[in-house]
């Protein structure tokens, strides 16, 4: 086990935010329950929807506690919070904090990788500072197939991604994602099971190391979600597992990602198409990242040991004092 020293927590653990507070609540707790197992003694930290931090019941703030832990797992929604402003300045990483997001558009992303030849959807975007022409529903419509899938080019916890057959609700939808200044991101969705592929770097003595994979059935018109059916293929032949990695490999390397990520790909038309990058993916139970995480044999709290460990041996972070 990890030692550090005696005026230090472990680790510390933050979750709440203004962003997806409950969720976060959530998520927090699987880690701390998870840390605790294997000995660790977690410092609990919550910010409350208007930014107040408390420890352990008591009031606190980002500043003491990045000088007390060691280790900062942050599992806040909110990118644009203070203390993420504060952690840069600090050079204190931050776990799986959506910080840690790659910022780069979903288009920007779609771009880079049809630059090197990597298949993705067929895209649109409308921005909500153009002026919005009727001729370019009628475009649209007559050039992609339905369901479309109408989401914010940048991704936002209060714009939900949506499916349309109809003419009406698409032009509805669209002029409402405007209206509020989003920006807009259409494309053909496709019926199809989608393959989640979890991307872990520096794990288990590789660089970038990627579990079995997780497929999600989705209803028809359905975006995949984590109440639809999902399947681990542990017993997957050799030679797909090593299709799926390298899948997997090339577009972490792509897109120069640095952190855990889930990227969802599609078997359509004898190819597999790219269509999500999750670079901040959910921690819930029976999320994919978790699911696929499982399959390792390890859970959420052996990965962030690990990770840990990994810095102690390599001497990145001097306040670790790794017993042996």
């Amino acid at each position: 086990m990890l030692k550090v020293s005696r005026s230090m927590p472990d680790i510390a653990v933050i979750r709440g935010g203004r962003e997806d507070f409950s969720l976060s609540l959530s998520e927090g707790q699987e880690i701390l329950k998870s840390l605790s197992k294997i000995g660790y003694k977690p410092l609990d930290v919550i910010v409350d929807k208007e930014g107040k931090w408390t420890a352990q019941g008591l009031p606190t703030d980002a500043h003491a506690i990045f000088t007390r832990a060691h280790t900062i797992v942050d599992v806040t929604r909110d990118r644009n919070a203070p203390h993420v402003a504060l952690a840069k300045k600090m050079g204190v990483p931050l776990l799986f904090s959506p910080a840690n997001d790659v910022h780069l558009s979903r288009e920007d992303m779609y771009r880079l990788l049809r630059m090197q030849g990597f298949k993705v959807p067929d895209t649109t975007v409308v921005r909500a500072k153009a002026p919005l022409q009727d001729s370019l529903f009628r475009d649209v419509w007559s050039r992609y197939h339905t369901p479309l899938m109408i989401r914010p080019l940048v991704k936002r916890n209060d714009v939900a991604s949506k499916l349309v057959t109809k003419y009406a609700d698409f032009e509805k939808i669209v002029r409402e994602y405007h209206t509020k200044g989003v920006d807009v991101h259409i494309l053909t969705y496709r019926r199809l099971p989608t393959s989640s592929l979890i991307v872990l770097p520096d794990f288990r003595g590789e660089k970038v190391y990627t579990p079995v994979w997780v497929e999600t059935f989705a209803g028809i018109n359905e975006l995949p979600n984590v109440s639809h059916r999902m399947q681990t293929y542990l017993h997957a032949p050799e030679f797909r597992k090593e299709q799926m990695k390298k899948i997997a490999t090339s577009v972490y390397e792509a897109l120069e990602l640095t952190g855990p990520a889930i990227i969802d790909v599609i078997y359509d038309n004898n190819t597999y198409k790219v269509v999500n990058i999750e670079t901040s993916p959910s921690l819930r139970p029976d999320g994919r990242f978790m699911t696929s995480l499982r399959s390792t044999g390890v859970d959420i709290g052996q990965y962030i040991h690990e990770h840990i460990k990994r810095e102690v041996e390599s001497g990145i972070n001097p306040l670790y004092d790794f017993a042996r």
